[in-house]
């Protein structure tokens, strides 16, 4: 009996650790579920903070960036300015460019820089694309149509600029380029590297020079966060830049004249895709 009782002893002692680390394990889970769900809560507290900042900052706007770019789809809505700055024959030409081949594009017209028409023009949540015409002299843009124009590319929006040495300047002035003018006579040759993935990958390899007005940019002027998609030379005549969530488009040829423009309202187009 002696014996038998001595050998019962290791049992239960054995027992009770056992069950004292089930209990400490149970515990352990328990206090690893409690600190996941903690974080987790945290994480959806601050992404639904920065969410609200985001969308805060876009409302000022009152614009939302439009959805990914669909190759196959061409834009539906597009602004293009007609104010008393800008080249009447010039703007007409592009207009019906714009159009070729795509005539359910609804074109709307902004006429003037004063900053309260201006901004109302900008509030437009279903119109993503600006063309800004060649100038026939500069116009004048105060300091919050230049904060609305910074803050419509910012929003995830694209700017199109067409041909002239005037909008080159203003668009040092607006958003702090360095850009510099550099004329060369064409062909002027797709850059093949910085095309891809865009809708200008699908150009043609090779512009000809135009009957028209050519006022190109140099190449290492370009900033840091744009490409060349067509130059020669060092000479860019069509280029983009990334500006936020938005783009800016540059196109060199002033579309001044009807003949002999080749394939330059195939730039046009892929311009007002970006």
């Amino acid at each position: 009996m002696a014996l038998g009782s001595s050998s019962m002893t290791p049992m239960t002692a054995g027992s009770k650790g056992g069950h004292n680390q089930s209990f400490a394990k149970r515990v352990f889970l328990a206090s690893t579920v409690a600190v996941a769900v903690l974080c987790l809560g945290v994480l959806v507290v601050e992404r639904d903070d920065d969410l609200m900042g985001s969308a805060l900052g876009i409302s000022y706007y009152a614009v939302t960036k439009p959805p990914a770019f669909n190759f196959n789809r061409f834009i539906e809505n597009v602004w293009i300015y007609d104010g008393r700055s800008a080249s009447r024959d010039e703007e007409g030409f592009i207009e019906k460019l714009a159009r070729r081949h795509h005539y359910k594009l609804q074109i709307h017209h902004l006429n003037t820089f004063k900053d309260n028409e201006f901004r109302a023009a900008l509030f437009s949540q279903d119109i993503h694309c600006i063309i800004f015409p060649p100038l026939s002299h500069f116009p004048g843009i105060g300091e919050l149509a230049k904060k609305d124009l910074r803050g419509y590319v910012s929003a995830g929006n694209n700017i199109v600029f067409v041909g002239s040495y005037e909008w080159l300047s203003i668009m040092n002035d607006v958003f702090g380029f360095q850009l510099m003018s550099d004329y060369k006579d064409g062909p002027y040759y797709r850059n093949d590297r910085n095309v891809r993935g865009t809708p200008f990958q699908w150009s043609m390899s090779r512009l000809e020079q135009p009957d028209g007005s050519i006022y190109s940019v140099k190449v290492d002027s370009i900033p840091m966060e744009g490409a060349c998609m067509f130059d020669t030379m060092g000479a860019c005549v069509v280029f983009f830049t990334k500006y936020n969530l938005g783009t800016i488009v540059y196109i060199a040829f002033a579309y001044d004249t009807p003949y002999g423009i080749g394939h330059w309202d195939q730039i046009l187009h892929a311009a007002m895709m970006m």
